[in-house]
């Protein structure tokens, strides 16, 4: 037996002694993906590419002659049951272990940011959903429960999660993210990072988009982003830097743009000098779809696409996906000398590496026998994340409804089910096609209404969009450049249904009005990537319908489901309650339903603030004392602001203790606060700390979270909450790109928000100026003791 072949030996001896074995042609056949639509007989067929242009393709053989790294989505490509997927994805495997003269297996790999994302798997709440929740310990579990379905489908490597740190809501991805708290983002992606992989990494979360994404021009999908690296470490790469540090994440997924006129795909820096040298990572970086491709086609940094992957690999890059339309010049770059064999040997020797990690030449295949996607246990962690995200800004004590109320369901996305998925479900994804429009996926707002109270009635009110157009594209990638600018916008301007809709509400006690968003990917639907906005407004009449129905004077609870936070216009004020549900899952309905009702209470805080106005934008929370201009303009800032989030009891801060009122540069920080629940009903305070730092070397923002601890409160019940803040996250980037902590004041801080504190006391650090070393301490903690 072959040393590479014997699990006796090391993971090192036997990457060593198959790399030894390797022509050039089977070493490049690990750098990329291919994309096709496997068949459980070995018929595998093309798949219609996006990306490649006028590239010539061979036949799938010939593709496949000297192996594979990786193959594309094998489920979640078309619509496929789980079972004859896998067999598929066995008889591809079956190939390359049997057919190819080395038989090494090749890497699947599914998107699962809100499940795996294909037929037949659980529907989660979004990202969005996640970070309202603020519990790391339950997004660990979404992490377990996500991990379970796509190792029973055979894949070994999931696109998931997203780290983009929130600032402009517009951008039609803000439905991936988590939030607009670096810190906050931080924790939750490394416990979900530390779920999906589970203890010996036998699935590798895929960490995106390094690094920015989210900070583009004008909010706009791949546009250019404008960052300095002090900011850009401070803000957007401390999420990646606690997963691949806390985390141990097994995959890294650079992002489309450029920063200050360097594409992520061709950084060295970000690449290799940060994520592997100074952070340690030891995963493997994947393109993003087309990603490589990009830097000739858009960013005009390469001549041909022979120059584009000698760039990213040199730059640190490992894997091509989705295909090979770039690797397929690999031999042609090295011919020219843009790119070395012993670069190539590295590169594929992390590849097998990880394979081996993996497992796979032990167990290339996956038994279909085994499939048990949608069990009980995974759907109730769904729900829970349902539950615990849903934010109430409003509420002029109409809730929780009685259930002899009479409710007129009012609304363009009550009785829709896609209405309650992200972008990144199976079937928003995909558009469900001509024949399976009729399939239930998820129960609808209304049936989860009229299932808790007695007397209802609905009227949709208005459309969002004219049309849901079947078979939008099922890659994210980039839009065609040659696309006509005079296209017209799918969001419907009719008001015609609206008077139908105050009929109802007139004749009801309360009425629900369900408005948002209809995910869909490249202006398919209002939000998701691709569909960026230029308002903050409801799409198309929803406002007016809102309007309408408040001034019927029936008490009106509004909905807000989607993938951003989009403001009222003042009609906030005259609801008598709102609740933002974001994208909730295929549980969604049966939370919102409970909350309703009474039967659960609201729990969620906003992690991403509300901007009174468009013109407000970029708005969040944590930004320097100067964003708002001078004068500071009237539409600046935010009625809701990041930490917001009503219950159905209140709560109260007593007794700030600073234990440490002196501290030395390399110690603790220790501080503990009271929390009393008020009300007379048990609820949930999430008690948060922000930190600001009164006199630095560099402009820091105006407060920053620093821990955080959901506690749950019976009535008239106080809980001291002690929290244990390390002086090391207290730092920031200095001029030489280095994190460091200074000594001076820090004010710490308690509040129902981040604009709501109620408690302050300031702490000093003495000491001299450090420099941070490589294993920081990036994470508080918080010991909750019930006193009474």
């Amino acid at each position: 037996m072959c040393i590479y072949k014997d699990p006796a030996y090391s993971v090192d001896e036997r990457t060593q002694d198959l790399l030894s074995q390797m022509t050039l042609e089977e070493k490049i056949a690990q750098m990329h993906a291919q994309w096709l639509m496997l068949d459980p007989e070995g018929a595998h067929q093309e798949r219609e590419m996006e990306f490649t242009g006028d590239a010539e393709r061979a036949d799938i053989k010939t593709r496949l002659q000297h192996g594979l790294g990786q193959i594309t989505r094998p489920l979640g490509t078309h619509s496929v049951d789980a079972k004859t997927g896998v067999e598929a994805l066995n008889a591809l495997q079956k190939y390359l272990v049997e057919e190819t003269r080395l038989g090494i297996p090749a890497i699947s790999h599914e998107e699962c940011l809100v499940g795996l994302m294909a037929k037949g798997g659980t529907l989660f709440p979004s990202s969005l959903n996640y970070g309202h929740t603020w519990n790391p310990a339950l997004i660990e579990q979404v992490g377990e429960a996500i991990g379970q379905e796509i190792r029973q489908v055979g894949a070994h490597q999931g696109l998931s999660p997203v780290l983009d740190v929130s600032r402009d809501v517009r951008w039609g991805r803000t439905e991936e993210v988590l939030g607009e708290d670096p810190y906050h983002v931080g924790v939750l992606a490394t416990r979900y990072v530390q779920g999906l992989q589970g203890k010996n990494r036998d699935v590798l979360a895929t960490l995106k988009h390094y690094v920015g994404h989210s900070f583009s021009e004008g909010a706009r999908n791949h546009a250019p982003v404008h960052l300095g690296f002090k900011e850009l470490n401070d803000t957007f790469m401390l999420p990646f830097e606690m997963a691949v540090k806390l985390g141990n994440a097994g995959s890294v997924m650079p992002a489309y743009h450029d920063i200050d006129n360097e594409p992520c795909h061709a950084s060295y820096y970000l690449l290799t000098t940060v994520l592997r040298e100074r952070w340690g990572f030891d995963g493997l970086i994947v393109a993003d779809y087309g990603g490589i491709d990009l830097l000739a086609s858009h960013h005009a940094i390469a001549a041909d696409r022979a120059e584009s992957i000698a760039l990213a690999l040199n730059a640190g890059l490992d894997i091509e996906l989705p295909d090979d339309l770039c690797a397929q010049s690999i031999r042609d770059a090295v011919e020219r000398g843009l790119l070395t064999e012993r670069k190539i040997d590295e590169i594929v020797g992390r590849i097998l590496s990880v394979k081996f990690q993996l497992g796979l030449f032990e167990q290339p295949y996956t038994d279909p026998a085994k499939i048990r996607l949608q069990q009980e246990g995974t759907k109730a962690v769904a729900y829970q994340v349902a539950l615990e995200s849903v934010v109430m800004t409003e509420n002029q004590g109409i809730l929780p409804l009685a259930p002899e109320t009479s409710v007129a369901v009012i609304g363009p996305t009550a009785d829709d089910q896609l209405a309650l998925l992200g972008g990144y479900s199976f079937p928003v994804h995909l558009i469900l096609s001509s024949l399976e429009e009729k399939s239930k996926v998820a129960k609808t707002i209304r049936e989860a209404i009229e299932e808790r109270f007695q007397t209802t009635s609905y009227a949709k009110g208005c459309d969002i969009l004219t049309e849901r157009s079947a078979g939008a594209p099922v890659f994210p990638g980039d839009v065609d450049l040659a696309l006509s600018q005079t296209q017209e916008s799918p969001v419907s301007m009719d008001r015609s249904q609206i008077s139908q809709a105050v009929a109802e509400a007139k004749q009801a006690q309360v009425a629900v009005v369900c408005v948002g968003d209809l995910a869909g990917l490249f202006q398919t639907g209002t939000v998701g990537e691709g569909s960026d906005a230029a308002t903050l407004d409801l799409p198309g009449v929803q406002q007016a319908l809102v309007e309408a129905v408040i001034n019927t004077g029936t008490p009106t609870v509004v909905l807000v489901t989607g993938g951003r936070p989009y403001n009222l216009n003042g009609w906030e004020a005259k609801a008598a309650a709102v609740l933002y549900c974001w994208a909730p899952g295929q549980e969604g309905a049966d939370a919102i339903g409970n909350i309703l009702c009474g039967a659960a209470s609201p729990s969620g805080r906003l992690t991403l603030s509300i901007p009174k106005n468009v013109g407000a934008v970029p708005y969040y929370y944590n930004h320097k004392l100067k964003s708002g201009g001078t004068p500071i303009p009237y539409h600046f800032g935010s009625k809701y602001n990041f930490g917001y989030g009503l219950t159905y009891t209140s709560f109260r801060y007593d007794n700030l203790r600073l234990h440490t009122p002196e501290v030395d540069i390399h110690g603790d920080v220790r501080v503990s606060v009271d929390v009393t629940n008020t009300g007379d009903r048990r609820g949930c305070e999430v008690v948060q700390l922000y930190v600001r730092d009164k006199l630095a070397s560099q402009v820091r923002p105006i407060r920053e979270l620093k821990g955080f601890e959901r506690v749950e409160l019976d009535p008239g019940e106080t809980a001291s909450v002690l929290f244990t803040l390390p002086v090391d996250m207290l730092n920031f980037t200095n001029n030489q790109h280095e994190r460091i902590v200074e000594p001076g004041e820090f004010d710490l801080m308690f509040g129902h928000s981040s604009s709501e504190i109620v408690l302050v006391a300031t702490v000093s650090v003495t000491g001299n100026t450090r420099v941070l070393p490589q294993d920081w301490r990036m994470l508080s903690c918080a010991q909750v003791e019930r006193i009474g």
